[in-house]
């Protein structure tokens, strides 16, 4: 695997906002710079068809009224509005990013990104061919701070901050995790029936929380006895779903046996994990709330799972289990009676 840094469109928009600032920034030099590969990478992964409103908007970025703010997409209309402080502070202060993007070049060594690779590796089948993946780095458009998308995995510089470059190794390991999940299950997914699909659906946040964040579940362990548990993720959060495992079994248990039942659908099934398993609040709060917790029950739970099977078995059962899910069930009842 070879993991490439990409970031060489950060320094443009750096000086695109100086020039701004000083008044000399003009529409030739931001749409050069929204053709660089890696905006136009963000384009793309965001649906951007109106690209001239989010030119005009960035020409205007200092004077424009929050009230004529474009959309950035039909499917997300304030997500340039939402992030419009951001970019204020940013053109009011282009010399913090400029310390961030040199932080970030000195933390992002050739060693670190080889860690970064041998945590992902021990994750994934033996065998699967990684190739080049690359780390996209820019002053993003979107809401986003991190996502994978058409083999990449991209994450925000301005959501980036000197005190959270230490968890950089455990982003790029969880997210690259996925990019080779995605490229694994491409063979098989789509011939999966909806029990196998549901099982499945723990694997990718499950096993890249065992493997790249150094997980504790109820049943799954520490991968690394020598480093703390739960690198990367929020310790509220973690415990609050790891006290949920009883009740998370419980629905897991029954969906199945709905399923075979021919009582539920697929689209009940997948309202549940939006209602259920990808729900970020806590049990007493109430939907309007600002959510407390920073991962969803679909992690932890994914990770006792699936990551018990590694504990107990070893990664060629894990794999087989991952590929044919219906595996799991044998193996993880065994494991939950002892």
């Amino acid at each position: 695997m070879q993991i490439n840094l990409r970031i060489s469109s950060i320094l443009l928009m750096l000086q695109f906002l100086q020039d701004l600032k000083m008044g000399k920034a003009t529409h030739a030099q931001l749409s050069e710079i929204f053709n660089h590969p890696d905006y136009e990478y963000e384009f793309r992964r965001y649906g951007v068809t109106r690209k001239e409103s989010v030119l005009d908007y960035f020409l205007n970025l200092n004077t424009i009224k929050e009230s004529e703010i474009p959309f950035l997409r039909e499917s997300r209309m304030t997500e340039l509005k939402d992030k419009h402080s951001l970019w204020l502070f940013s053109y009011e202060n282009p010399e913090h990013y400029g310390r961030i993007l040199s932080e970030v070049k000195q933390f992002i060594t050739d060693e670190m990104l080889s860690e970064v690779a041998v945590m992902v590796n021990r994750g994934l089948p033996d065998g699967i061919n990684m190739g080049n993946v690359d780390v996209i780095c820019t002053m993003s458009i979107g809401g986003s701070f991190g996502y994978v998308f058409d083999g990449a995995f991209h994450f925000d510089l301005l959501r980036l901050a000197s005190d959270n470059l230490k968890v950089l190794p455990l982003l790029f390991a969880h997210e690259i995790h996925h990019v080779g999940m995605m490229k694994y299950q491409s063979e098989f997914e789509d011939t999966l029936s909806l029990e196998e699909w549901y099982i499945h659906s723990f694997a990718s946040e499950g096993l890249a929380i065992k493997f790249c964040n150094n997980a504790q579940g109820i049943i799954s362990k520490c991968l690394y006895e020598d480093r703390p548990a739960n690198l990367g993720l929020d310790a509220f959060s973690m415990d609050y779903l790891n006290g949920k495992f009883d009740d998370a079994l419980s629905v897991f248990k029954k969906t199945l046996a709905d399923i075979c039942d021919g009582t539920i659908s697929r689209d009940e099934v997948e309202q549940q994990f939006k209602d259920y398993w990808l729900n970020f609040h806590t049990e007493e709060q109430q939907a309007e709330e600002t959510p407390r917790l920073s991962h969803p029950l679909l992690y932890s739970f994914g990770n006792d799972l699936f990551g018990a099977i590694y504990d107990a078995y070893g990664k060629e059962i894990l794999f087989d289990c991952v590929r044919h899910p219906l595996k799991v069930i044998d193996y993880f009842e065994h494991l939950t009676k002892h």
